[in-house]
């Protein structure tokens, strides 16, 4: 992605949700070192962790 993000995109949702659609967190559209990238990674991370936490309930 060359051109800096919207503000008014939710990074975190975006890559919370990113799992679902079968996107893996190396395919963060977000240039690294950025602040879109930060929160997507944890919105990403954070989907992950509550997957996992399914899955031992």
């Amino acid at each position: 992605m060359t051109e800096i993000p919207d503000d008014n995109l939710d990074h975190y949702a975006l890559g919370f949700h990113a799992p679902r659609k079968g996107l893996r967190r190396q395919d963060c559209p977000y240039a690294e070192g950025t602040e879109p990238h930060t929160r997507w990674i944890a919105g990403y991370d954070a989907a992950m962790e509550e997957s996992q936490g399914d899955e031992h309930t």
